[in-house]
């Protein structure tokens, strides 16, 4: 891992401060995929504190928080409570939710070690595979995650207000040990 790179789990009173950086993170990466008023929605549905409270307190959720040298770099989280795509076969499984990075912190080895730590989060807690959905016009995140072992199993549709995004489903088969 990078020097002065920490990762940990995100705190109930950082709950704002983690919804601007789920606001600021998801327009820098998807912000012209919609109209404005679907992104506006979007956000609102999404990224509030309140949310993200209620997310942090969960205990199927697991929120974590990568700094840099003391600066938040971004953020990531998984969910055991989400229903998987029936394409993803091997269970028990876990939802790679969401992982974003500040734009500043892209290309400095922090996805990895990130990811790392949300693979190994998901085998402590019995997990056999892991799935998450992308975007299937976003090539550099579809690109990074198959580096990263995952392969596209599936479609799936998301929802950016009432526009609707078809997604690639990707899965990985997490190691036995």
């Amino acid at each position: 891992m990078k020097a002065g790179t920490v990762i940990r789990p995100a705190r109930l009173a950082e709950a704002a401060d983690l919804a601007a950086m789920m606001r600021r993170t998801f327009v820098a990466a998807n912000g012209h995929c919609s109209t404005p008023e679907n992104i506006a929605a979007h956000l609102q549905a999404m990224y509030t504190p309140e949310r993200q409270a209620q997310e942090i307190r969960d205990p199927d959720t697991l929120t974590l928080i990568v700094e840099q040298s003391g600066r938040w770099a971004g953020y990531a989280q998984v969910r055991w409570g989400t229903v998987p795509p029936p394409e993803v076969t091997l269970r028990p499984t876990v939802e790679l939710a969401r992982i974003y990075l500040d734009a500043e912190f892209h290309g400095q080895g922090i996805a990895a070690p990130l990811v790392s730590h949300l693979l190994a989060a998901a085998r402590l807690r019995g997990s056999r595979s892991v799935w998450l959905t992308v975007w299937q016009d976003a090539g550099q995140a579809i690109r990074f995650w198959r580096k990263h072992g995952f392969q596209i199993v599936g479609r799936s549709t998301y929802r950016v207000g009432d526009d609707p995004k078809e997604d690639w489903v990707m899965t990985q088969v997490l190691p036995v040990e």
